[in-house]
C-alpha cells in the first residue's frame, strides 16, 4: 500500500497536468446595436449587411458548434467587439457557467480586439497587459498585444499567453511588412520582460500575423532567439488556415518561448477543420460573410488547436 501511494505521488509530479488551447479570428464578431465610437456601422440590422438579431444568434451559435468540437481549456480570440458579444457566445458552449471572459476596448477603428476565454474549473486568472502597437507612418493604433497570465488548477505551473491581431497587408506586402515587423519587435521585448521577470512562466504566442513562418515578421521571432516555431499538422486537403483568390495562406500560427528545463512538452499543434465548416469546392474555410452578403458558415479562418502537457510543479 505504502509502495502504491508512493507511485500515485510519483505520477502526479511526473505528469502535473495538460492544456489544451484553441486561437481563432473569428471573423468580425459584432453585435447588433451601434457604437458611437467606431466604425461598425455595416453591422446593424439596417445597413448594406443586413445584420439582424437572426443572423447575430447564427453566428455565435456556429461559433460555438466548433469551440464545442474542440473543448479547449483556453480561447484566444480576434476580430471580437466588446464583452456583450463573448457573454452571448458563452451561453452556447458546454459548461457554459465554468467559462470567464477577458476582454478590453482597444483603440482599433473598427472596434476589433484581442480577448480571451477561460474555464474557471480548469485554469486560474492571474494578470493582464496590454503592449501598444502605434503606427507612425500611418498615425494610427493597430490591435495591442495582449497578455494574459493563468494558472493551472491541477498543477502548480502558470502560462503567459501573448495574443497578436497584426496589421493587414491592405495595401500591398511590401509596403506593410515594416508594421508588421515593428509589432514583431514590441512583442520580444514584452516576452523577453515576461520571461526575465517570471522564469519559471510558461510563455506561448499566438494569433493572426498577417505573414507566413517564412516572413520576415516572424524569423525575427525564432531566428536567434530562444522562440521556437511550432509546426502544425494540417488535415487532409487543407493547405492552410486562410483561402483567398485560389491560394493557401497560413497566417495563425502557435509559438513557444524554449527552455531545456520548462517541464512544458507539446503534443500536438493542428488546424481544426472538420468537414462542416470547409466549403465544398475549395476545402477552405466556410466563411460567414462575403462582401454585404451573409453566407452564414462559419469565419474566413480556421482555427489552431496546441495540446501540452506539464512534467513539473513549479511556479514563482
Amino acid at each position: 500500500m505504502k509502495r502504491l501511494s508512493i507511485i500515485i505521488i510519483f505520477l502526479s509530479i511526473c505528469f502535473a497536468g495538460e492544456l489544451t488551447l484553441m486561437f481563432w479570428n473569428v471573423e468580425n464578431l459584432f453585435d447588433i446595436y451601434d457604437d458611437p465610437k467606431t466604425k461598425d456601422g455595416d453591422f446593424m440590422p439596417g445597413a448594406a449587411k443586413r445584420y439582424t438579431y437572426r443572423s447575430y444568434c447564427l453566428k455565435s451559435q456556429h461559433l460555438a458548434d466548433v469551440i464545442n468540437y474542440v473543448n479547449p481549456d483556453i480561447l484566444a480570440l480576434v476580430e471580437v467587439e466588446n464583452q456583450r458579444v463573448l457573454e452571448n457566445l458563452k451561453n452556447y458552449l458546454y459548461q457554459f457557467k465554468d467559462w470567464e471572459i477577458f476582454i478590453r476596448p482597444g483603440p482599433d477603428i473598427r472596434g476589433i480586439d484581442p480577448a480571451l476565454m477561460y474555464r474557471s474549473d480548469r485554469v486560474n486568472f492571474v494578470k493582464h497587459r496590454y503592449y501598444p502597437v502605434f503606427i507612425a507612418e500611418r498615425g494610427y493604433h493597430s490591435r495591442p498585444i495582449m497578455r494574459v497570465d493563468l494558472s493551472l488548477q491541477n498543477s502548480r505551473d502558470t502560462v503567459s499567453v501573448f495574443i497578436n491581431h497584426w496589421s493587414s497587408r491592405r495595401g500591398g506586402k511590401s509596403a506593410t511588412d515594416p508594421y508588421r515587423l515593428y509589432a514583431a519587435d514590441i512583442l520580444l521585448t514584452a516576452v523577453t520582460e515576461t520571461q526575465q521577470k517570471h522564469p519559471d512562466y510558461h510563455i506561448i504566442i499566438t494569433g493572426d500575423f498577417n505573414d507566413g513562418v517564412c516572413d520576415s515578421s516572424l524569423k525575427y521571432l525564432y531566428k536567434n532567439t530562444d522562440i521556437c516555431y511550432l509546426k502544425k499538422h494540417f488535415p487532409r486537403g487543407v493547405h492552410g488556415t486562410y483561402y483567398y483568390d485560389g491560394e493557401w495562406i497560413c497566417f495563425d500560427h502557435f509559438l513557444i518561448y524554449d527552455s531545456i528545463s520548462s517541464g512544458m512538452s507539446v503534443k500536438d499543434v493542428s488546424i481544426v477543420a472538420p468537414f462542416w465548416i470547409r466549403e465544398k469546392r475549395t476545402n477552405g474555410p466556410l466563411r460567414f460573410y462575403k462582401g454585404i452578403k451573409i453566407l452564414g458558415g462559419y469565419s474566413d479562418h480556421f482555427p489552431i488547436c496546441l495540446n501540452l502537457s506539464f512534467n513539473r510543479k513549479s511556479v514563482e
